[in-house]
């Protein structure tokens, strides 16, 4: 990568030492800690590359446009961006599937694995506290269908 930025917004606690890191909480002496929400605290056309992940989604959406801006604001012309966005038509499917399965025919698991998909759908989108009730749904003791959320 030699002198190339390269920009990992909301990383969470996947980051590259050789890159720029950085989440609105920081576990990390490599990920910087700052509140995305007031922009990306770097001068214009500073990276070559701009990366994140399941980021998008917790952005408010009114507040979406100007993140999205401020990340093509500190990326060089000619640089590159790339977005992940959770597959939502993945995600519908999986919720139909066990809410089919679990009117027909419902098994401890089967209720267990739409409870997690039907919070892969809203809770994203409704959260007001860190985690949000997918956090609350990981911290279980036992988690029945592990396999299945992992």
């Amino acid at each position: 990568m030699g002198s190339l930025k390269y920009l990992n917004i909301g990383c969470g606690n996947k980051f590259h030492k050789a890159w720029i890191n950085i989440d609105m909480i920081s576990y990390s002496p490599y990920v910087i800690q700052y509140n995305l929400l007031k922009g990306i605290p770097y001068p214009d056309n500073y990276f070559e590359v701009i990366y994140h992940s399941q980021v998008l989604e917790h952005i408010p959406k009114e507040k979406a446009p100007e993140f999205i801006r401020e990340c093509f604001r500190v990326l060089k012309p000619g640089g590159i961006m790339r977005v992940v966005v959770p597959d939502l038509q993945n995600i519908v499917t999986e919720y139909i599937k066990f809410l089919n399965q679990n009117l027909e025919n419902p098994t401890e698991e089967s209720e267990a694995n739409y409870d997690w998909i039907l919070l892969e759908m809203y809770d994203q989108t409704v959260r007001n506290y860190s985690g949000g009730q997918m956090g609350k749904y990981l911290n279980q003791t036992k988690l029945l269908n592990e396999e299945y959320v992992l």
